[in-house]
């Protein structure tokens, strides 16, 4: 008699919770049917980051109930902090705003940093597409094509500035590893630090690899003369033009400069990460996260990835708040270091 109420107790509660999730699903569709999502990309058009989100924002629509239209908007400026900001404290909070962030800002926010008036533990993560290897390079122009001849450059080599990564990695170059480079500021993203390559305004830059290898194959592919040549790299021995390279961690030698590389390196593992307002309802974040983990597993997306040659590597939201927790756990001694390095108050 136990077994059989037991049973029908399990099969009772099976079928309720199947019923409240069809309905949830049912409200969420009603909800999106005839809506539109405005997709915050806080990049300038042309770099890594805007073909990524435009190219998942195609597809993500299919994935979501009630079939919602996307536009896309680019929302560029202080290393994505403008548009991160605005999607914290303006946007809606009703399931109708997706933020493409930079990971970088994580630890921007652990260190103080200004203009940061967010709090990352509280967005709400959808996932991410794809990491990010972040790399130093060199045009060929100047006569240097490796480590060692950036650690004796004279005059120092003058390399791009934009956001978080192709700010901090320059200064880390400098700094904790002793290359001689002069950090050039004011770019607004990846695209304009190639044109000032191309314009000889710079001679370098550092970014993640995995975008200089789909916006950066002319400058990779040009002659002896005038080539873009990396020569520094975090890792990803699978690439063929990285396997050889030194490696950051080898040639950071003081313990809290290495800490706070090797925590300031974390946010990478989701690099490509989205995210929603705070508070917006359980039963859309979830359907939203659930789409995205759709999108990056539909053919139509994997085949428009693959032609245009963007990488992807999933995370879920619930690894990407793990990572953020982590990182929120640097020691004191490598906050302090990774203080200095960026300028943070």
């Amino acid at each position: 008699m136990r077994h059989h109420f037991r049973l029908a107790a399990s099969l009772f509660l099976l079928f309720f919770c199947t019923g409240l999730a069809a309905t949830a699903s049912a409200d969420v569709a009603e909800f999106y049917k005839g809506k539109t999502i405005r997709f915050i990309l806080g990049s300038a058009p042309g770099g890594g980051f805007d073909t990524y989100g435009r190219t998942i924002a195609r597809t993500l629509t299919k994935h979501i109930p009630g079939n919602p239209k996307i536009i896309v908007q680019n929302m560029p400026g202080a290393g994505f902090a403008i548009a991160m900001n605005y999607v914290y404290n303006v946007a809606k909070r009703d399931g109708t705003v997706i933020g493409a962030t930079n990971s970088g800002l994580v630890m921007k926010q652990v260190l103080g940093e200004k203009g940061i008036q967010f709090d990352n533990a509280k967005f709400g993560w959808l996932g991410s597409a794809g990491k990010a290897t972040p790399t130093c390079m060199v045009m060929s122009r100047t006569g240097v094509t490796d480590l060692k001849g950036m650690m004796s450059a004279s005059p120092p080599v003058n390399f791009g500035s934009a956001g978080t990564l192709t700010r901090d990695t320059p200064l880390i170059l400098r700094d904790f590893v002793g290359a001689k480079v002069n950090v050039v500021r004011g770019y607004t993203g990846t695209a304009q630090i190639r044109a000032a390559v191309r314009r000889k305004e710079v001679d370098g830059y550092c970014s993640s690899w995995e975008s200089v290898r789909i916006q950066a194959t002319e400058l990779l592919k040009g002659k002896d003369g005038d080539r873009l040549v990396p020569f520094l790299t975090s890792g990803d021995k699978d690439e063929p033009m990285l396997k050889d390279l030194p490696l950051f961690t080898d040639h950071i030698k003081n313990e809290d400069e290495r800490a706070a590389y090797e925590a300031w390196l974390a946010p990478y593992k989701f690099f490509r990460a989205y995210v929603t307002p705070p508070g917006i309802p359980e039963e859309r974040l979830k359907a939203l996260q659930t789409a995205f983990k759709n999108t990056l597993d539909d053919p139509e997306f994997i085949a428009a990835s693959t032609k245009i040659g963007i990488e992807i590597s999933y995370l879920s939201g619930a690894e990407i708040q793990s990572l953020v927790k982590q990182v929120f756990s640097i020691g004191p001694g490598a906050e302090a270091r990774l203080k200095q390095l960026v300028g943070a108050k």
